[in-house]
């Protein structure tokens, strides 16, 4: 056969090389489109050599190696191998070895699962070799002192030992021979060439005995290809087989598919014109109902928040109609509560982490009041961080308190975000109906009045509408109108209050502050103008105004040496990191010496832990502007400020000395105490006595400042009083 001629070239290499790949069998059987069948046929068979191999020499291993040993014997008591150093040497290392190989050959017959042909094969080859090896170095270990009849016999059982080893490699057959030859040439070549008489009958019979056991080999292993040959022939008719058999399944699926395909169409033909009758009908129908549910969706839409799904402005004024409306009728007893809420610190969530994490924080509000409002409640979004709650039936004050309340824990708990966990709170502001108003726009306005109230007095988070409230909102709303223009119309003023050396009375420094003369009101409190300004963001303008007239104020005033100009700037200024080049921008406008401008920090949480307000005080303090903390006492974490940021001036409170001579004294020493440790100076804010100036100074503060030296003047009467201070010769003048 075609295969038989391709295999007698494979070496001994080729034979072990598909030993060790066989673990590539599964990949390999099925052979390229472009491999013809009888090459296909014959890698097939070599790949399933190795596992047939393993096959049988499992299965004769321990009878042939069984033979071995009685053959070892029978040749030693020919040889007389007992009598000499050599030979017990040689028969001891055979009986060995063989019992090494059978010991191996029987662990892995006990294995389950059988152990892999690319390992066990090889190591049985090697065991195979040592057993050749052996069986030559017979001739030269026993020929030399045997008699020709033991040589004989010698021969015999080397003929003997090669038959018992080719029965375990009958899948092998070149590995047969190439053993038998090994046993049994040298023991041939020894009889002929080193013999005292060449001994040709026995070497005839070996070298006969081993073309015999060759044609034997050959024999077994053409009829073992054919065998295998024929597997995979059968194998492969079956293979075909079944897929004809898949192949005519499939026709008849097919068939059967046709023929149901067939019948649909002469169902659908059958009823096709009236499927068109209908057609028509049922798109108009369709289409009336698309338009119906487009109108429904828009409606939604106009009356619903997208961002929240909660109802918009149009969609609560329209539900607090129909809610108000029997309010108007004669004897109605119907109570309406509306809270106003408006969400804290929103505006820095959308600065610090973007307009997309304040949008999940809105989502995340509306859920929560989904979720924590009465059943006969709904909530709103009226607009921004604003919402608005309606709870109907309920007009007692303490029961819409306690749903503020709860609003307010459940607002207040934090959010996390991709970004990290935000806090919110919120203010609230309640209106009742109809004690308050019996229209939407009233309520609205009174709960926005209050919720404002509440946000600026920062004394309650909940506050309920009332008329002093509503006059003072009124007052506060004036302001915010007015204010936009003020410093466009030149209406904002600089005033100026000197502060005293304790030692020498001499005017040190000298307190800018900011006032509005109105044309019409009057003088306007800083207290509600400013507070407006940072609540509206025209700190920022008003503030960068105030510190650059200051400027331009203190630059003028006469003397050798003229105090230096204190310019108050809020935490709002300080955070925005602009505060740097606008005192820059101030000095280099006025061309005033840096070391004359003392920048004024009111306390605050925020300033005492920011980084970035950290940064900002230290390039100002390397500008050669000085820093003073104003407010001392009053804020969340005075010695932490002392303890983080460059100031060399401290500020008291005129709340603590309006407290002297009494308890105020202790907080005052204590403060002395903490600034001289931290090297700084102390100004007390609001002397208005003598008495409180002289137990000030015997304290040890180093500065003083109050009514007792001078108001708050304008720029031309504070340098008209500062050249009368010149030229005075007492160190304190009481001025009203």
């Amino acid at each position: 056969m075609t295969s038989f001629a391709a295999r007698d070239r494979l070496s001994l290499a080729d034979a072990m090389l598909t030993v060790e790949t066989v673990s590539s069998v599964g990949a390999a059987t099925a052979a390229p489109a472009s491999v013809s069948p009888q090459e296909s046929s014959h890698e097939a068979i070599v790949l399933s050599l190795p596992e047939r191999a393993l096959r049988g020499a499992l299965r004769t291993a321990p009878s042939a190696l069984g033979a071995l040993a009685v053959v070892v014997l029978a040749a030693a008591f020919e040889l007389a191998l007992f009598g000499s150093t050599a030979g017990r040497l040689w028969l001891g290392l055979a009986l060995f070895h063989l019992c090494l190989r059978l010991a191996h050959t029987l662990i892995a017959r006990a294995k389950l699962p059988p152990p892999a042909p690319t390992r066990w094969v090889p190591q049985y080859l090697a065991g195979l070799a040592g057993s050749s090896l052996l069986w030559a170095a017979l001739p030269w270990v026993a020929f030399a002192e045997a008699e020709p009849a033991a040589r004989a016999a010698a021969i015999a059982a080397l003929l003997a030992a090669a038959f018992a080893e080719s029965l375990a490699l009958r899948a092998m057959s070149r590995l047969a021979i190439a053993q038998a030859g090994v046993a049994i040439l040298p023991a041939v070549a020894w009889l002929v060439a080193l013999a005292e008489r060449p001994a040709l009958a026995p070497a005839a019979i070996g070298l006969a005995g081993l073309f015999v056991l060759a044609m034997l080999s050959l024999s077994r292993d053409r009829h073992l290809h054919r065998l295998m040959a024929a597997e995979l022939e059968v194998q492969r008719l079956a293979g075909i087989e079944d897929h004809l058999q898949e192949r005519i399944g499939t026709l008849e699926m097919e068939l059967a598919r046709t023929g149901s395909a067939l019948d649909m169409a002469r169902a659908e033909v059958s009823v096709h014109e009236a499927r068109d009758r209908a057609g028509e009908e049922l798109r108009h129908v369709q289409h009336s109902a698309d338009l119906e549910r487009r109108s429904l969706e828009l409606a939604r839409e106009a009356v619903t928040d997208p961002l929240t799904m909660l109802p918009n402005r149009k969609g609560i004024n329209e539900h607090l109609i129909e809610l108000l409306a029997p309010m108007e009728r004669p004897g109605n007893e119907n109570e309406l509560a509306l809270l106003f809420l408006d969400l804290d610190k929103f505006k820095d969530i959308n600065d610090q982490h973007g307009h997309l994490a304040g949008d999940n924080v809105l989502k995340v509000v509306a859920e929560r009041l989904r979720e924590c409002l009465p059943r006969s409640a709904f909530s709103a979004r009226w607009g921004g961080d604003e919402f608005i709650v309606v709870l109907p039936g309920l007009g007692r004050v303490e029961q819409v308190r306690m749903v503020a309340e709860k609003i307010c824990q459940e607002l207040s708990v934090p959010i996390r975000l991709e970004a990290g966990t935000v806090r919110v709170g919120c203010s609230v502001g309640i209106a009742l109906a109809p004690y308050h108003g019996r229209t939407p726009e009233t309520l609205i306005i009174a709960a926005d009045q209050a919720v404002y109230a509440a946000k600026v007095e920062r004394k309650d988070r909940v506050r309920v509408f009332d008329v002093v409230m509503a006059k003072k909102a009124q007052r506060q709303h004036q302001i915010a109108q007015a204010l936009p223009g003020a410093l466009e119309r030149n209406q904002l003023a600089v005033y100026y209050q000197p502060i005293v050396n304790a030692l020498d009375g001499s005017t040190s420094h000298v307190e800018a502050l900011a006032r509005w003369p109105h044309p019409t009101w009057g003088p306007v409190s800083p207290d509600e103008f400013i507070r407006e300004a940072e609540r509206n963001g025209q700190i920022h303008a008003m503030g960068r105004w105030v510190l650059r007239q200051a400027c331009l104020d203190a630059s003028r005033w006469p003397g050798a040496h003229p105090p230096s100009v204190s310019v108050n700037v809020s935490a709002a200024q300080v955070s925005s990191g602009r505060l740097v080049s606008q005192v820059r921008e101030a000095l280099a406008a006025s061309k005033l010496p840096a070391h004359r401008l003392v920048i004024e920090l009111t306390e605050s949480m925020e300033m005492a832990i920011s980084d970035g307000v950290s940064q900002t005080l230290s390039d100002l303090r390397d500008m050669g502007v000085s820093l003073a903390l104003d407010d001392f006492g009053t804020g969340y974490s005075s010695l932490q400020s002392l303890r983080r940021q460059p100031v060399s001036l401290v500020k008291i409170d005129k709340s603590f000395v309006g407290d002297v001579p009494g308890g105020g004294e202790v907080l005052i020493k204590a403060t002395v105490d903490v600034a001289r440790h931290f090297g700084l100076g102390v100004v007390a804010e609001g002397v208005e006595t003598a008495q409180q100036r002289a137990r000030l100074e015997a304290l040890g503060v180093n500065y003083m400042q109050g009514y007792l030296f001078g108001r708050p003047m304008p720029v031309e009467e504070f340098v008209a009083w500062l050249g009368l201070r010149d030229g005075s010769s007492e160190p304190f003048v009481l001025r009203a």
